[in-house]
């Protein structure tokens, strides 16, 4: 849009200059000053085509979810403007960490249509538009409120993955013009929760997504409403499409006038409609992991002097690795504003005291010494990691039992390996 502003103040310039340069020549009949049209932003709603344009995912752990935007159209110039809520810059003054505490500050940014175009198309990212069947009051609602937006102090937010994104931005606008419909007809409850519906759009990336599953917390696996869902561009488009509004005259008629693709990704598979097995997978590679340090402690226990020194470094490390987990799910929960990692149970199994142990284990398995408290911590860790599985008994609310049967088993095996150092077989 600044660039629209730009062309038509260099278009006055230009006027001006050519009005000095032909004071010679007899003037003309006086004719009304040229004006330049409004962009389509500040043009009236009886004089503007508006669409919801629905971008889908891409290849960037950002771009998973896809994006939205509102596309508004001249019908008189021609001319078109997006905008749309997911602008941010990472080369920003401490993008890092405020992103990390929580604090991330996303824009609302315009383009034409073609330059949004040319981007998705580059990134082989499908573009929807959905005209949407408003009334003249309501497109000037909607413009009214996105001016306001565009207002220096106005345009940047403060952004959260899951309630305050780019996709519950054009939401929200549409709902207020809407008279809140929106809102009111998407009160249902799902079967499905943050954690769910994050989970199923980023199993493309396996490590990404186990670091992400033991990273959210409880609030996280409350069961949201068809309005919370609409967090996900697509989850907008699909209750927008199916959505039916009153007239001016009270007769109720579809939202959606018209929709169209107007670019179609190319080898792009379908989104994902469940979450991965994790549970499968992650208590798969815990079984595996705690046979291996099973053997390597029955090998230390043997007095096998490879085998205490495999021992002391394997199990260290994991403990070393089970503690900086550990320590970060910590940090989460109590200095960053990230909400939905807050009481996260995954603290009893990945918690600070493994940092502890992982010390006790490269003194005890090595050297044999630090026996009682290298068990004490050994039989304690291991001990919450069982507390952790009972709370699914009736009490915990988390959605956790996959990352349970990541750690619990290494943890037993752990344990009963620091039991068995300096008993011969």
């Amino acid at each position: 849009m600044n660039r629209l502003f730009q062309a038509a103040a260099l278009c006055l310039a230009l006027a001006s200059t050519l009005h000095g340069q032909v004071t010679k020549v007899p003037a003309p009949p006086t004719q009304a000053p040229t004006m330049v049209p409004p962009d389509p932003l500040h043009e009236s709603g009886r004089n503007v085509t508006i669409s919801l344009l629905t971008m889908g995912d891409g290849d960037e752990v950002w771009e998973l979810f896809g994006h939205a935007a509102i596309w508004i159209h001249d019908n008189a110039t021609g001319r078109d403007s997006v905008f749309n809520w997911g602008v941010f810059d990472r080369s920003a003054p401490h993008f890092i960490p405020h992103f990390l505490e929580g604090l991330m500050l996303y824009q609302m940014g315009g383009e034409t249509l073609d330059q949004v175009l040319m981007a998705y198309r580059y990134f082989n990212r499908t573009v929807t538009s959905q005209q949407l069947d408003l009334t003249a009051p309501q497109k000037d609602s909607l413009l009214s409120i996105i001016r306001v937006n565009a207002q220096p102090e106005n345009v940047t937010y403060r952004y959260d993955y899951f309630v305050d994104n780019c996709a519950t931005r054009p939401r929200d606008i549409l709902d207020r013009v809407l008279g809140g419909a929106i809102k009111a007809h998407s009160q249902t409850v799902t079967q499905t929760s943050y954690r769910w519906q994050t989970l199923r759009l980023m199993q493309s990336n396996f490590p990404l997504d186990v670091g992400v599953d033991i990273g959210l917390g409880e609030p996280s696996d409350k069961p949201i409403t068809v309005w919370q869902t609409m967090f996900l561009p697509k989850a907008l488009h699909d209750f927008v499409a199916k959505l039916s509004v009153p007239d001016s005259t009270g007769a109720l008629h579809p939202l959606v006038r018209r929709q169209t693709v107007l670019y179609a990704a190319e080898g792009r598979a379908p989104e994902p409609t469940q979450p991965p097995p994790l549970g499968k997978w992650l208590t798969a590679i815990g079984i595996v992991v705690a046979i291996i340090f099973l053997w390597l402690g029955f090998m230390a226990a043997r007095g096998s002097r490879g085998g205490q020194i495999a021992a002391a470094i394997v199990l260290g490390l994991w403990a070393f690795a089970a503690g900086i987990l550990g320590t970060l799910l910590t940090l989460l929960w109590t200095i960053t504003d990230h909400r939905f990692a807050y009481r996260n149970e995954n603290l009893l199994i990945f918690n600070p005291l493994w940092l502890i142990l992982g010390v006790l284990l490269l003194i005890h398995l090595w050297s044999g010494r630090a026996a009682a408290v290298t068990r004490i911590f050994a039989y304690g860790l291991a001990a919450l990691g069982v507390l952790a599985l009972l709370a699914h008994v009736g009490i915990s609310r988390q959605v956790n039992l996959p990352v349970l049967g990541l750690d619990l088993p290494p943890a037993l095996a752990i344990a009963w390996a620091v039991s068995k150092r300096g008993h011969a077989f």
